[in-house]
């Protein structure tokens, strides 16, 4: 992982065309060297991508020789901020480059020879492999704690309809419970004695469909349930004779055996849709009979074929793991008084895994029952049960192809229990070089392939399904720092290891530490999270001239631009507290990606400085991508000899008392996401926004009571999210914005709107599909039937509202009605319309109060929504 992680880095710096204000440094015979080891990176990523399996032998060597030619391109591209003059001191780069050139080119020709001739290599069919079969589980005494309501459903699904022949998959993370679960099923005396045949086969990795076939007949226990026929005598010694039968008589047997039985057969730890596909062979004859499948990978669960539901297995909550421990490791069940405290403690930091508590409680039965006994288990709970989960998650790890690896690894930077936003997760990873594509689709879909493994959770998404934020179980980023740090792609610092071992590391994360001592100039990415910046550690970052990525929480009160303005290699810089930037950013020629966030109101050092002023040179930086202020900017005009446009731009967010102008538009054609800012100060004339033609997301905030009104909107047919604050349109007005084709969100706070009335008009909002109406003026609200024909949440705090109009009620796509703040007849006629569903035999449509079921004070309620808003997409 960690070679394929240092050639996707390399595979960006070699591409000289990010740098044009250095290339003239490179002789021609320069360039071409660099142009041939950009070729033979391709191949070999290429081939890590095709072939993992054999790509331990060059692991080290592929990562040195990468680390080496990126430090020698880097340091002659960081040349124009940093004039260097060549004495004789100094190595020819040519013979430089001519010498990692060879090294590659070695590896490269030695995975050459050893790529196979067939490139759809069948996977290994090895008897020995751990695929070959096992027996049923047998009853014992395991406890199966937390598991009611999953035992519940599926034994439902099991012996309930439809009488066809089911596929049930059981889908969830390593150690969550999922073979428990179908082995207590398996196991049911019901469900025994339902079925006429039932078969258990562990599948796991090294999948062989004739295998899989064997141990299916071994299972079933052939030779006492298959009816006597030609081939008797030939199976009478089935344990060994099985091996010697060709595949399609061992299929024909399978099917002779199951067909006009009803049969149950569990497929333990499947990886592959392929067996999906295999056991599509097994005769259907509307008995009920039934297969589950348990698996880590959603993609294997939603396969074709499978019962349309899966069934998602969640952690256990404190009480359900704390019962767990003391059923496993205190046979009476009950604790005595001294353990109760530590026992769930330590049951708590297992996080919810099962397989977690039943190894500590395995620690916790070979020691005494003494307080300190227990303290001690529970102060070194992650180094004694890691070693064990470590085993098992890491075959989640191993089964991750190249490119993936290094985004995982890459999550193990965020603290324990960080809600990590995916915006921000991505933008890192472009920033290393980890995406292979450039369009905003198959970026995200980085990030869902994780998810789809079951190694990272969705905490929430967006309306359009993207990921919003995710996070890492405990145990799981555990594994996952743990080969990071093995792997030398990452250190991450945080009080729990030494801090001397990650000197030499090019990725650091720091939550705890003394910095100063830790970084190198070979540093690419420093990750700091609520560490207080000693100003020695802000001067040492002019030392490190490669750094690419320098992403900090932590608040910074130092005058920064003498230091980090002089990083020409930085693509990406996010830092926290109020600052000067001055137009020595400029200097930062590789930047893609600058983030601004605000202190905190109720820190020691808050102080209320205003917008931030970015200087006019701002616009000569081409690469940048995104540029977000969290507490507003001024952002100059351009200068009519600005060279050329920023064409990479996406994302330009808050911008305070913004003038439009043709020229403004033609700099920034490409803008996805714009966040606007007016105060009294500024009349926001936003007719240009309708030339802005890739924009998708837009807010537009008022600040004042005396703020000019924005007349007569014109938006872009492209937006899908609209924000408006404070904007006290008419609502006339909405059927200017209802008539936007492609929008999907649409937030209207702090009298957004004004007047008592609102008519929506024939298919007004076609697409849209969650709409937050906050305090507002609004009285009476009527509904055209062809409105809305896509909403699916809808949320209220209209104060005056009398009633919310029947007609929401007929969408068919609605699930959620939120209100909060309303009058009493408001939040009758939404309970009015969820009834008059049930009635209908719908029970999709909920609704929920934010607060109490009665505020009848909204001013409290609606500032509530305001602070939520941003988080409700």
């Amino acid at each position: 992982m960690a070679a394929y992680a240092a050639l996707a880095s390399l595979s960006q710096t070699t591409d000289l065309t990010k740098y044009e204000a250095a290339t003239d440094l490179f002789s021609v015979e320069a360039k071409e060297k660099i142009a041939s080891i950009q070729e033979m990176v391709r191949y070999l990523r290429l081939f890590l991508e095709d072939f993992p399996h054999k790509s331990k032998r060059w692991e080290r060597r592929i990562r040195d020789v990468a680390h080496q030619a990126e430090d020698i391109i880097e340091g002659f591209t960081r040349l124009p901020i940093q004039p260097f003059h060549r004495g004789s001191d100094v190595p020819n780069l040519e013979d430089q480059l001519e010498n990692v050139y060879e090294k590659i080119g070695l590896i490269a020709g030695e995975a050459m020879e050893d790529r196979p001739s067939d490139l759809h290599v069948a996977v290994s069919s090895s008897p020995s492999s751990s695929s070959s079969s096992r027996s049923a589980p047998t009853q014992n005494d395991a406890v199966v704690i937390g598991l009611d309501e999953d035992l519940t459903a599926i034994k439902g699904r099991l012996c309930g309809e439809p009488s066809d022949l089911q596929i049930i998959p059981i889908v969830g993370m390593p150690g969550i419970g999922k073979t428990t679960l179908a082995r207590t099923v398996y196991e049911d005396s019901f469900v025994v004695h339902r079925f006429d045949i039932l078969a258990w086969i562990s599948v796991s990795q090294d999948y062989s469909y004739k295998n899989i076939l064997k141990a299916l007949l071994e299972s079933m226990k052939l030779l006492q349930q298959l009816v006597p026929c030609k081939n008797y005598d030939v199976l009478k010694d089935l344990h060994r004779q099985l091996d010697e039968i060709d595949l399609p008589e061992m299929e024909k047997l399978v099917c002779q055996t199951l067909k006009s039985r009803r049969y149950f057969i569990v497929m333990d730890d499947v990886w592959s849709t392929r067996v999906l596909d295999d056991v599509m062979i097994f005769p259907d004859d509307g008995n009920g009979s039934r297969i589950m499948v348990t698996t880590r990978l959603l993609d294997v669960a939603y396969y074709p074929g499978c019962c349309s539901r899966i069934h998602e297995m969640r952690v256990m909550n404190n009480a359900q793991s704390w019962d767990l421990l003391k059923q496993k490791v205190l046979k009476s069940g009950d604790c005595p008084p001294h353990l109760k405290e530590i026992g769930e403690d330590i049951a708590r930091r297992c996080a919810g895994l099962p397989l977690a508590v039943v190894l500590v409680a395995g620690l916790l039965s070979a020691v005494s029952d003494t307080r300190a006994s227990w303290e001690e288990i529970a102060r070194n709970i992650n180094t004694a049960v890691g070693r064990e989960l470590d085993e098992i998650l890491s075959l989640s790890y191993t089964h991750l192809p190249h490119h993936l690896r290094p985004c995982f690894l890459y999550l193990g930077s965020f603290p324990e229990d960080e809600n990590i936003r995916a915006e921000t997760l991505i933008r890192l990873w472009e920033a290393e070089g980890f995406l292979k594509h450039e369009n905003e689709c198959d970026k995200s879909l980085f990030l869902e392939d994780l998810v789809k493994r079951n190694l990272v959770s969705v905490n929430s998404r967006r309306f359009d399904g993207k990921i919003k934020s995710c996070s890492l179980h405990d145990m799981v980023r555990d594994m996952c720092v743990r080969k990071a740090r093995d792997e030398k792609f990452l250190g991450v610092i945080d009080g729990r290891s030494d801090p001397q071992e990650m000197i030499d590391e090019r990725r650091i994360s720091l939550s705890a530490c003394d910095t100063d001592r830790l970084l190198v100039s070979t540093t690419r990415t420093i990750l700091c999270f609520e560490l207080e910046f000693s100003p020695m550690f802000l001067c040492f970052l002019e030392h490190l001239s490669l750094l690419r990525v320098l992403h900090s929480t932590s608040a910074i009160y130092e005058a920064i631009s003498s230091h980090v303005f002089q990083l020409s290699h930085l693509r990406y810089l996010a830092l926290r507290g109020p600052m000067e930037i001055t137009p020595a950013i400029s200097n930062l020629v590789s930047l893609e990606t600058l983030v601004i966030h605000p202190v905190s109101r109720w820190s020691r050092n808050y102080t209320n400085a205003g917008p931030l002023h970015l200087p006019l040179e701002i616009w000569r930086m081409e690469q940048l991508k995104h540029i977000i202020v969290y507490d507003r900017c001024i952002l100059p005009h351009p200068s009519s000899d600005t060279p050329k446009p920023l064409i990479n731009l996406q994302t330009l967010s808050l911008v305070t008392n913004l003038v439009w102008t043709d020229k403004l538009v033609q700099m920034i054609p490409n803008v996805k996401t714009l966040g606007l800012v007016y105060t009294a100060l500024q009349d926001p004339n936003l007719g240009h926004l309708e030339n802005l033609l890739q924009l998708e997301k837009l807010q537009v905030s008022m600040i004042g009571d005396s703020c000019r009104k924005w007349q007569n909107p014109i938006l872009p047919t492209t937006l899908k999210k609209l924000t408006l604050v404070k904007k006290r349109l008419p609502w006339e007005d909405m059927s200017i914005i209802g008539s936007l084709p492609n929008l999907q969100v649409l937030k209207l706070l702090d009298y957004a709107l004004e007047g008592a009335t609102w008519a929506t008009g024939d298919d007004e909002f076609a697409e849209l599909k969650y709409l937050l109406i906050g305090a507002s003026s609004l009285q009476h609200w009527t509904v055209h039937e062809s409105s809305f024909a896509t909403l699916k949440h809808l949320t209220l705090c209209c104060p005056g509202l009398e009633r919310v109009p029947g007609e929401i009620g007929e969408i068919s796509t609605l699930e959620l009605i939120e209100m909060g703040g309303c009058k009493e007849s408001a939040v009758d006629s939404a309970n009015e319309i969820i009834e008059d569903r049930k009635n209908c035999g719908d029970d999709a449509l909920h609704l929920r109060y934010i607060g109490q079921r009665r505020v009848w004070s909204w001013k409290s309620f609606s500032d509530e929504v305001r602070r939520l808003a941003p988080h409700l997409s």
